[in-house]
């Protein structure tokens, strides 16, 4: 599943709000981040979120949070689609191939 597709549209509102549970987002949350081997940074955000959450529980504050993390990491989680045209624009430098002229 592509994380951008997972946490748009108001998916995770939608989830929280509907009473799914705000653990199991969180453990959904971490395995997107890790596959998406986002860098110390990222990480260090996802962590103080997680922990923010576990001190005001499912509160308003607290809710709002985890929708933050959830959009935070789709916000800067490549799409499949940007992925692969960064492979062919790769792909395409390896064999010497010119991506851009000037007229």
């Amino acid at each position: 599943m592509d994380l951008p597709a997972y946490c748009t549209h108001d998916y995770e509102k939608r989830y929280i709000y509907s009473g799914g549970q705000p653990e199991k987002l969180m453990a959904v949350l971490g395995k997107l981040m890790l596959r998406e081997n986002r860098d110390f940074h990222v990480i260090q955000e996802m962590e103080a979120a997680f922990r923010q959450y576990s001190l005001l529980g499912p509160t308003t504050a607290g809710v709002r949070i985890l929708i933050a993390a959830a959009r935070y990491l789709a916000a800067h989680a490549p799409t499949m689609r940007s992925q692969e045209q960064t492979y062919k624009i790769a792909h395409r430098l390896h064999r010497g191939d010119r991506l851009f002229e000037e007229a």
